[in-house]
């Protein structure tokens, strides 16, 4: 049993960077609508042509070094982790990103 645990733990290291910015931007898909939200909020005061540049400045720059980030931090603390906790925390990550898109109705 061991020996499998290891094989699908090495497995999974392989594709640490696919599964860490899958993670990151299932997260941006989940609460992406409500950080957008905030952004207008704050910037309701501000002229049209500043809020506009604000979110053309969120959206392109803000958004790419966010993700950017926190899949690579995510990565380099998935690379610490033993071969039952990486599995453990990688199917526990996704089963709770799926339970958060369908309680924040992104799952229809």
């Amino acid at each position: 049993m061991e020996h499998l645990i290891a094989n699908f733990a090495d497995f999974l290291r392989l594709h640490l960077i696919s599964i860490s910015v899958g993670i990151v931007t299932t997260l941006f898909t989940i609460y992406g609508e409500s950080i957008n939200n905030i952004a207008q909020k704050l910037t309701k005061d501000i002229p049209f042509l500043g809020r506009f540049a604000f979110f053309i400045v969120l959206c392109t720059a803000g958004y790419a070094f966010l993700s950017s980030q926190a899949a690579r931090f995510l990565r380099h603390f998935l690379e610490k982790t033993s071969d039952m906790h990486l599995i453990l925390i990688i199917i526990g990550t996704f089963l709770l990103l799926a339970f958060l898109a369908k309680s924040n109705k992104s799952i229809k």
